[in-house]
Formats: C-alpha cells, structure tokens, sequence
C-alpha cells in the first residue's frame, strides 16, 4: 500500500471514530463527552463510574446508543462491500444487490417469518433467513443463467435477476395483502429503522461480517482481474462462472444479514463504491476495506439525521439515504460520465 494511500486510509479509520462519537453525542440525554466515554469503558473494561451517573444515563448510552450507532455502521459497510463485489462481477456502475434480485429474495424469506412470527433461533433467525432466501435466490438466478447461456454473461444475470426481483416482489405484495393484519411490521421493518436495536442486533450479524470481509478479501486478485472482462480473465486462468459464483454467494451474505438487521435500505451499496474507487483506485484489496468504512461512516451519518431532523419523531433511514444518496450518486456518475 502506497503512503499516500495509507495516509487517506488512516483519515477515514480515525474520521469514522469521530462520525461514531458524534452518533452518541448527537440526541436527546447525555451530551457531556466525558461522561459517555466513562460509560463506554464502564461497559467494555468494567472501568467504575462517578456517582454522579445515573442507571437511566448509563443505560441510554451502553443500552440504546452505542449498539445503535455500531450496527448502522456495520450494515452500512456490509451493503457497501456488497456493492462493489456486484459491479465489479457484473462490470456495470449502476449494479446493486437490488439488480439481480438479492434483496427481494431476503426481503420475501423474513416478511415470512414476520407474518408467521416465527424466531426459532431467537435474535439470529431474521439474519440467518435473510441469507438463506437470499442464497436460494443467487442459485435460482445462476440455475437459469446456465440454461440459458452456459458462459454466464454479465447481461444475462442482469436481466435475469431483475426479472427474479421483480416476481419476488409481487409475491411478497401478495404474501402481505393476505395477511393484512401483519401489514403495519411489515411497513415499519421495510422502511429501515436501527431504532430499539440492542446489543443482540449486533452480535447476531457480527459473524456474517467476518465471513463476509474475509471472504471476500481472499478473492480480491480475481476481481481486479474481471474488471479486464470475461476473455482476458479466462486468458489468464481465471475460473469465472466459479468466481461469479462465489462472489455472488458472498453478496447473499452480506446484504441478507443486513436486511434482516436494519430492514429494506438501498442506495449505500450503489453510491459508495463509487466514493471508494474515486479516493483509492481500482485495487479490491484496499477499495473492499475503504468502503467497510465509508459505507459505515455515511450510514450513521444518515441516521443521526433521520432522529434529529424531526426530533422526538423519526424519519426512516431508507427515506434519508435516497433523499441525500441520490444527489451523490447523480453528481458522481454524471461527473465520470462527461469524462
């Protein structure tokens, strides 16, 4: 790693720490710094607190704030990753986990389970489910690729998994008219929201976030290899119906789990991407760790907005990210496009 790619590295480490601390300075309770940095370490290390804290204090930070802050960040770097695994697989800026049916497979698999209020796996059934529909639907969408063209062309997954995203929508549209009496959850989850998300959130997606960073790390050479095309990859013994396919299961991983945490939320996956690869270049190894960060960054950002701009009320985070994501994205394409 370059220094100078290092040094922009380091900024954006030590910006999202700032962006964390401002997510629980920002709102109603505490706003003394010092205090919350007290009940942080009285959290992690057990450290004691003056007695001038009271429980209510304490557990709005440690119980409600701070795992709050952490999963937007989390879910905000796993979409993200998920956004640059997608168009570089697929070599189109405008792909996103939405393009090939992704999120529709995740969002169908947990408004079921929502519906039929089924948890048996307690905290870890939504992510767990989420990923399993959202794996079912990768398969369903390779299955028919490989029928209809054997080399898996960029084109033919994309068409095919918007069709595939389209038919899981009008199902579950049909799933929720049904049961109508399951139709305000269903509402209030696809809208997004990190509200009322405990430590339990947190953990339960944790293990979805090692496998996916990690994993997709280990393939990084062979996504800097596709975004030569299919020919040139093959030319240079590249398995690429293989790596497709693994890439594409990652994708499954990361964005199942994070629907299942925080609900339908769009836009991330598909403006930071282009962020990253704008600040470091085209080298996955370093544009799959900066976007874990820059997406992490911005999605708390986004909701620090949507509780404060209205406060004590809320505005869904999905409504914040396409309000203020849009204008980033339009600007970002439109300004490489003219190039």
């Amino acid at each position: 790693m370059r220094s100078s790619t290092l040094f922009k590295f380091l900024l954006i480490v030590i910006f999202s720490f700032i962006v964390i601390i401002l997510g629980l300075i920002i709102g109603g309770g505490i706003k003394n710094t010092v205090h919350i940095f007290e009940i942080i370490l009285h959290g992690l290390f057990g450290l004691d607190l003056r007695d001038s804290l009271s429980s209510v204090e304490v557990s709005i930070i440690w119980n409600i704030r701070f795992p709050r802050v952490l999963l937007a960040f989390i879910v905000g770097g796993m979409l993200s990753i998920s956004g640059v695994i997608i168009q570089s697989v697929l070599r189109n800026p405008l792909a996103s986990s939405y393009t090939i049916g992704v999120s529709s497979g995740a969002s169908l698999g947990i408004g079921i389970f929502i519906i039929c209020n089924i948890t048996f796996l307690g905290y870890f059934t939504y992510p767990v489910i989420g990923f399993i529909f959202s794996v079912l639907t990768i398969i369903f969408v390779i299955s028919l690729c490989k029928k209809l063209d054997s080399s898996m062309s960029n084109n033919t997954i994309i068409l095919i998994g918007m069709v595939m995203s389209l038919f899981l929508n009008a199902v579950f549209i049909l799933i929720t008219s049904v049961r109508h009496e399951s139709l305000s959850s269903i509402i209030i989850w696809q809208l997004g929201s990190f509200s009322s998300r405990g430590w339990i959130y947190v953990i339960s997606i944790i293990p979805f976030l090692i496998i996916g960073v990690f994993g997709t790390m280990f393939y990084s050479r062979e996504l800097d290899i596709l975004t030569f095309g299919d020919d040139m990859s093959k030319a240079v013994g590249v398995n690429v119906s293989k790596i497709k396919i693994i890439m594409l299961l990652y994708v499954s991983i990361l964005t199942g789990a994070s629907i299942a945490a925080s609900g339908v939320i769009g836009f991330v996956d598909l403006v930071v991407p282009h962020i990253s690869r704008k600040m470091f270049g085209s080298g996955h190894s370093v544009v799959i760790l900066s976007s874990l960060f820059i997406g992490g960054i911005l999605m708390v950002i986004f909701d620090i907005i949507s509780r404060v701009i209205i406060y004590p009320a809320e505005i869904p985070i999905a409504t914040v990210n396409a309000l203020i994501g849009t204008p980033i994205f339009c600007y970002i394409f439109f300004r490489e496009y003219r190039r």
